[in-house]
């Protein structure tokens, strides 16, 4: 995605061109110092990323049909889908959550952040009691990884007793 050329256009003009770094690269380092702490200057991203993450995800679940020629279901994992709309797409949310606490300490050991940073990402999201409530299904990640695939597969298998009795 880096490399379409009207979104690097857009955010360079709109954010400066310490945005990308060389070839092609998003800084986003750069780019998140200014967005998580600017609901406009986020929505403004939103609106020049986003349209191009939707077209990426629909071609991609494109090929993915002509290859396999029968899927199940696909899955879709954003931590913005409330925000971005994107929701509207799926026919069914599974939301996974974990006590903030639990959250903070697992981005800062994934995405090297600090929790000030961390705070301003959430500050941008709807609480986990919003996306419980719209969700068709809510996993709690406070247990063990054992506990989390068993309440997966359980969701599997509904997911396949609703896809295959609606084909």
């Amino acid at each position: 995605m880096n490399k379409v050329k009207i979104i690097k256009q857009n955010v360079i003009k709109y954010f400066g061109k310490d945005s990308y770094k060389k070839k092609d690269k998003i800084n986003k380092t750069y780019l998140s110092e200014i967005v998580f702490k600017n609901p406009i200057a986020l929505k403004l991203l939103c609106t020049i990323i986003h349209p191009w993450i939707s077209l990426d995800f629909k071609q991609w679940i494109s090929s993915i049909i002509k290859i396999q020629k029968k899927t199940l279901y696909v899955i879709k994992e954003s931590a913005i889908l409330f925000e971005s709309k994107n929701y509207k797409e799926c026919d069914f949310i599974i939301t996974i959550t974990s006590p903030k606490k639990n959250m903070i300490e697992r981005i800062i050991k994934r995405d090297n952040l600090n929790e000030n940073q961390i705070i301003d990402r959430f500050k941008n999201q709807i609480s986990n009691r919003e996306r419980e409530k719209k969700s068709n299904f809510v996993i709690k990640n406070n247990s063990s990884t054992y506990y989390l695939q068993k309440k997966a597969d359980k969701i599997h298998k509904l997911l396949e007793k609703l896809v295959t009795k609606n084909k």
